[in-house]
Formats: C-alpha cells, structure tokens, sequence
C-alpha cells in the first residue's frame, strides 16, 4: 500500500472501499462554503478541500447524509477536507496504519479495514489530526475509542459541538479492525480478552459501534476526511458522550436516533426532561424499566411513544401532537 493509493481511496454506498482513480476533484471555488479562512486550521494540519463536483465528494456526502437518517432532510454538508499526508506527523501516523494493516494481513490471513465515523468538537478533532487521540470517549461496550458504523452516523451525532460558525464536524477514518469479538452491553473491558481477538463490536453480524482499545487507538485508527456541516441542535444535554441503547418491545433501538425526534416531536421542553432521563440510565442512577417508565410518564402517551418509535425505525414522519393529546394532521 503506497502513500498515493492511501489519499485516493474513497468508499461505495455501502461502506465498503473503492478506488476513486484520477476523478478527484480539489478545487476550491464554492458559493455555499464559508470564507476560508473557517478552515485554515485543517489545511495548515495536512488536510485539502476536496471539490463538490467530484466523484469523491459526491459519495462521502451521500454516505454521510445516509447515515443520518432522520436529520438528513435538514442537514446539509458545507465542506469535506481530505488527508494529503502532508504533515511529518500524518506521514507517521500513514506508515504506523500501513504496517499495522500489514501485521492484521501477516497473522490473519487478511486484512479488516472498516469505515468508521467519530463527531467531536473542532478543537478535538484539530488535535486528533495534530497530535493524534488521545481518549477513550466510550465504556457501555468496553472501554476504548468508539466509531460509529456507515448505517448507524446518527450515533455520533451527539459528540459533535457547534464551532464560532454554526458548523459540526466528523471524522471518517478508516479502521483495521483485524478479529473482531463481541464486547457486551455493561462489560467493562479494556482490551482484547485473548490473544485472538484485535477489536471489539458490539454486534458481529450487524455492528453500529467499532470499539478500538486505547492501546491501539493511533496504530488501528487513521483519519482520513473531515465533514463539516450543519444540522438542527437538540437538546441533548450530556448525551455527546456515548449514548447506551434501550431494548423496548424486545427489539434494540438507538436512543441516538430516538432523541432527535422525541424533541422535535414533544418541543424543546419535554425534550430536555427525556434528556435528564436518559443521562441518568447511563450514569447507573436508574434502570433500564425505570426509565422506559419515565418516558412514559413525560410524553404522557404511551400510543404515542410506541409510534415514534415504530416511524423511527420505519423512517417515517411523525406530526407532532395537538394539545388535546392526539396526534396532529389528518387521520
């Protein structure tokens, strides 16, 4: 794997790696991107804007706003920089991945390189592509760092923070994950349980969350384009911080997905109580009953939470109630 294969590899619609060739386009000139001088920081660290007519911009983007699900009609991407590897540090941090994909090959027979999606703030995410992570941001599934999965973006959305102009930003990085092991709800682990496993998911057959040890944080991770766009800010509290997963009705469901539209559905107000609920299950203060009860007790309708989750995972509108209670718009 040459440096110039690294910087020209973008992914399909289905997360899966493709070659881009010769079709990217860096150009600069957009009226709908701010003045440059928003992004200095990220061409000064080894980072070039890609141009929006380009092949390579066109299926990030689509890919981004795929996995936004519920907030992509009112998401809209402003800019994608991609790593040149232009920096002493990105050099190292590209020939520490390419051995690390190397070794996965050498012991297991292949390699495991996976897409994965990190929010965090602008200062975070100029430090990550400076100095590198320093941080485990999640421990419901082990403790290590989490990126989110090209179907289940939405789950980072969270850990992203407003900059001085009004834009979020992710990472998308490719990720070796080498043997994969379930790491359960709860577990408190912090690296591989055996000598077989390199990483962790948090399911095998249809992962949302890659789970990286610290250990491997710099080695396994490498960042390769920034997105940065603009999106509806909710009230979610200390929610940036990874989000833990209910069971209702015995099938999973993401409350990062599920917040969004309980806010948008109930207001703001109701929107902050769901919050306070649900930062108190993952700090162990209630039970998962507990806080199903809770939700209840806040919407007031259990008809109606049913059919916000039930439009969630169906991806269907839900009009918000009247005050009578019922739901608004025509039957």
């Amino acid at each position: 794997m040459e440096r110039e294969d690294q910087v020209s590899i973008i992914i399909d619609d289905g997360g899966e790696i493709l070659d881009a060739g010769s079709e990217t386009d860096s150009s600069s000139s957009s009226s709908s991107v701010p003045k440059p001088d928003c992004f200095d920081a990220f061409t000064r660290n080894g980072m070039m804007r890609i141009g929006e007519e380009s092949k390579e911009h066109r299926v990030i983007k689509n890919q981004f706003l795929t996995g936004m699900n519920q907030l992509a009609k009112d998401t809209s991407v402003v800019t994608i920089h991609r790593n040149i590897c232009s920096t002493m540090y990105m050099k190292a941090r590209f020939e520490a991945f390419k051995s690390c994909v190397d070794a996965v090959r050498e012991r297991r027979g292949d390699r495991n390189v996976k897409c994965g999606w990190y929010g965090a703030s602008k200062q975070e995410i100029l430090h990550i592509i400076s100095f590198g992570f320093s941080r485990c941001n999640g421990q419901s599934h082990g403790v290590g760092v989490y990126l989110s999965t090209s179907k289940f973006i939405l789950e980072t959305f969270p850990s992203t923070i407003e900059d001085e102009k009004g834009l979020r930003h992710m990472l998308l990085c490719y990720v070796e994950m080498g043997k994969m092991e379930l790491i359960r709800a709860g577990s408190k682990q912090i690296y591989p349980s055996s000598v077989e496993f390199d990483s962790g998911v948090d399911n095998l057959e249809y992962p949302s969350r890659l789970v990286v040890w610290s250990a491997y944080m710099n080695s396994f991770i490498l960042p390769i384009y920034i997105v940065s766009f603009k999106a509806p800010s909710f009230s979610i509290g200390s929610l940036r911080e990874q989000i833990n997963e209910v069971r209702t009705g015995g099938e999973k469901l993401s409350i990062a997905v599920l917040l969004p539209i309980l806010v948008k559905v109930f207001g703001p107000a109701k929107g902050d109580m769901i919050s306070k609920s649900l930062d108190d299950h993952r700090k162990c203060k209630i039970n998962r009953d507990q806080m199903i009860q809770s939700l209840k007790r806040i919407i007031g309708n259990d008809r109606m939470l049913i059919s916000v989750i039930k439009a969630s995972r169906g991806n269907l509108a839900v009009r918000a109630p009247n005050r009578e209670g019922g739901s608004g718009g025509n039957n």
